[in-house]
């Protein structure tokens, strides 16, 4: 089949930022389907352009097999406002790029959120040109923003990006989510239960490198490394940091490894806090984050407490940790718990910065085999459960039963 992938958050292996996009698209490059990857030309991490000249507007380039098609996308340092408008001119121009009409007619058209404008500009492409549609959910929007408290239900543009949504799920011949139990939203706003694919982040295994045994450092490391982000909540890291200095705690460092929308402010906070137990690091292409994973003692995966995560969490920062065989301090009031399931690690509350430091000093004082085999454990449940080619192999799934649903029709260029 020629398939569609429309994200505008998508990168190459070679830049900073999220391969979930890149790799899915490969697996089905690999299992014979030909694939394009839409994506907006603006780097979300980086907060740089990345592939286009001051005179191009489109970009083909051709990935491992991966067809992408950058898209100029408005810049947006620093601005949510501008943010916004760059995600409304990344689905109006998707929607009317001349390279994708040259492009052979696709037969699944996969419509990628957070934000709703990418996956309506990629509907209705998918209706343009006869095509089936897939709805795929990273975040449920405009749930998490109410959820997170940024906007109430009754905003306009919340009533507006629920008319979408609505009309997102109706006209999806098939929907493919990230949270574990999201099906059940779903199936609730009108789709089926045989409709909806759960396809969870996860890591290419023949590119993880082995597990390297636990460094022995002076220092009690523990790595946060990924966007930092409001849905995050790193301010109960700093919080937790300045507590085990009031405590007179040695040995402890938090390293926050990434970039964001929160993290300038974090940086400055903590100057004024004068916690010297903190460092901040720059950004990483994804095939440098394990190295720097593996100078760490142990990994953080930490967010906000929050409604929206009553449909689970399956964040790749959990998965780099797993990979590399770090054990994980899980600060997450979630639906489920991998790393209870895996007995890879601890679990603190979240939003609770003495139960997290409590926590760093109780795995800190953990023996180190024991230690170790918490890491071993999270590698083995990385290993049999999300490894990205078996997850590849259910999108494929997906877009088998949306082109079902849509008659089976071959496209037309």
């Amino acid at each position: 089949m020629h398939i569609w992938i429309v994200n505008q958050y998508a990168v190459a292996p070679s830049d900073p930022g999220g391969l979930r996009p890149y790799s899915l698209a490969k697996e089905l490059v690999l299992a014979g389907h030909d694939v394009t990857l839409v994506a907006g030309s603006f780097n979300h991490w980086t907060r740089s352009e990345t592939r286009l000249a001051d005179d191009q507007d489109e970009l083909i380039e051709m990935v491992d097999g991966v067809r992408f098609v950058w898209i100029r996308t408005p810049p947006y340092p620093g601005s949510t406002i501008k943010r916004f408008f760059s995600m409304v001119a990344f689905g109006q121009r998707v929607f009317k790029s001349p390279t994708l009409r040259s492009l052979e007619n696709p037969d699944v058209v996969v419509g990628s959120n957070p934000h709703l404008f990418a996956a309506y500009a990629a509907e209705r492409l998918a209706d343009d040109l006869g095509a089936a549609f897939i709805f795929e959910v990273r975040d449920i929007w405009p749930q998490s923003l109410v959820d997170l408290g940024r906007m109430s239900e009754m905003h306009p543009l919340i009533v507006v990006m629920r008319k979408m949504e609505n009309h997102l799920v109706r006209n999806a011949g098939a929907i493919v989510t990230l949270p574990p139990t999201s099906s059940e939203y779903y199936v609730t706003r009108g789709s089926s239960a045989d409709s909806v694919f759960w396809v969870p982040n996860g890591v290419y295994l023949p590119d993880l490198p082995p597990a390297r045994d636990l460094p022995e450092n002076e220092t009690f490391t523990v790595i946060f490394a990924g966007i930092h982000g409001v849905a995050n909540g790193l301010d109960t890291v700093l919080d937790a940091a300045a507590l085990l200095m009031d405590a007179d705690v040695q040995g402890v460092l938090f390293r926050f490894l990434g970039d964001g929308g929160e993290k300038p402010r974090l940086v400055e906070r903590a100057k004024k806090m004068g916690l010297t137990n903190v460092e901040f690091l720059d950004s990483v292409s994804k095939s440098k984050v394990p190295e720097e994973i593996a100078k760490a003692d142990a990994g953080l995966l930490i967010l906000k407490k929050s409604p929206v995560f009553r449909w689970g969490v399956s964040p790749n920062k959990l998965f780099d940790y797993m990979g590399a065989g770090r054990p994980v301090v899980y600060a997450v009031e979630a639906s489920n718990n991998p790393i209870e399931e895996a007995n890879a690690g601890i679990t603190v509350r979240a939003d609770d910065p003495k139960d997290l430091a409590d926590g760093v000093v109780k795995l800190m004082q953990t023996s180190l085999e024991e230690r170790r085999q918490m890491g071993l454990n999270g590698r083995k449940y990385v290993e049999n459960r999300h490894d990205l080619a078996k997850l590849g192999a259910v999108l494929e799934k997906a877009c088998i039963h949306a082109y079902s649903a849509n008659g089976g029709k071959r496209s037309t260029s």
